[in-house]
Formats: C-alpha cells, structure tokens, sequence
C-alpha cells in the first residue's frame, strides 16, 4: 500500500507571517492565517502517549506524527487542525509542526515528509 493512499484525513494549515521582532525588540503578537488555499492530504497519529505523575504535577508525553505527500505547502512552525473525511475533529486544537522529514525513497527522491507534531493549546 502506498503512502498516498493512507492519507485517508485532511489537514488545514495556519502559518504566521509575522514571526519577527517589534520596533521594541521583543517578540510580535503571533497572527496565524491560512495558507494553501486548500485542505492537504495527511494521516495523523499518536505513536506513543504516557501520562506522567512526579512529585504532585501529572502531565501527558505525546509522540504524534503525521505524513502529507510532498508537495504540500507546510514549513516547520506551522499549526494543522487534521480532520477525518467527514469533516470531525481528529486531535483536540492545533498541533504545532516541529519537524519535517523526507521520507520513503532515498535522496531526493521523497514521496512523503513525515511531520513530527506536539500538541498546542
């Protein structure tokens, strides 16, 4: 089975154009806006997920991974809301892509990235 025909969710992707400092030398307010135009093929899923409780604080560990075919128009820093083929909500909020990896054949020769993903609320 191809990689392509597993794509079976559809991502919406938000970029902040914005990303710089202001006249004060301090971050700008980040404004996400769509881009692409479109809805992009992807499969999302959660690899591993531990709920960890130490010392009176709990928090979750996620390893959520995605792949999009490789022409899609999607850099590291931007957010995805992924969504199954009926429309429904497949992660809760955003998810922030933090790496974007060639994969399937060797060298340049890429049919998919494989997006690793955190969760951003």
């Amino acid at each position: 089975m191809s990689a392509r025909s597993t794509m079976t969710m559809r991502a919406t992707v938000s970029r902040d154009p914005t990303a710089g400092t202001s006249d004060w030398g301090g971050p700008e307010k980040a404004v996400f806006v769509e881009v692409g135009g479109g809805l992009v093929p992807c499969r999302a899923w959660s690899k591993a997920k531990r709920i960890i409780d130490d010392s009176g604080k709990s928090g979750v560990l996620e390893d959520l991974r995605a792949i999009v075919p490789v022409g899609a128009d999607i850099e590291e820093q931007d957010r995805l809301v992924i969504r199954d083929r009926l429309g429904e909500m497949q992660f809760d909020g955003p998810v922030l892509v933090e790496t974007k990896v060639p994969k399937g054949s060797s060298g340049s020769r890429a049919s998919h990235f494989e997006l690793m993903l955190r969760r951003h609320k």
